[in-house]
């Protein structure tokens, strides 16, 4: 009978050390979140697409508490070449990005996104 209990027991033990080891505590999973990705808040405010010369300016708007950084503009899903952006854009200030997009661009709406370093994303439909 004891042998019985005891083999019951460990297995109890093994099964729930085991289902134990597997849940994340809210801490682990907090840890594993970006607090700046949160704490970055951007807009896009103006748009200006010259279609003859198919060069794009963007008017990007800092709304966020932390310095923000751009990486690339996105035209219909095709990144723009001669990518300029200013080093970072200051909380409640606005900063110019500019790109050529490498192909013809037409008069329909256009879509426009626009991707910070930690990975957000701005995107909108613009008329040219």
């Amino acid at each position: 009978m004891i042998l019985i209990v005891t083999t019951i027991g460990f297995g109890v033990v093994s099964l729930s050390m085991n289902y134990f080891s597997g849940v994340s505590s809210a801490r682990d999973v907090a840890n594993k979140i970006n607090i700046d990705a949160i704490r970055e808040n951007f807009i896009v405010v103006n748009v200006l697409i010259n279609t003859s010369s198919s060069n794009v300016s963007i008017w990007v708007y800092n709304y966020g508490e932390i310095n923000l950084r751009m990486t690339a503009i996105y035209l219909n899903g095709t990144q723009l070449g001669n990518f300029e952006a200013p080093p970072y854009i200051v909380p409640a200030g606005y900063g110019i990005i500019n790109g050529t997009y490498p192909g013809a661009i037409g008069n329909a709406p256009q879509l426009i996104r626009v991707v910070s370093t930690l990975g957000n994303y701005y995107e909108n439909y613009y008329m040219p």
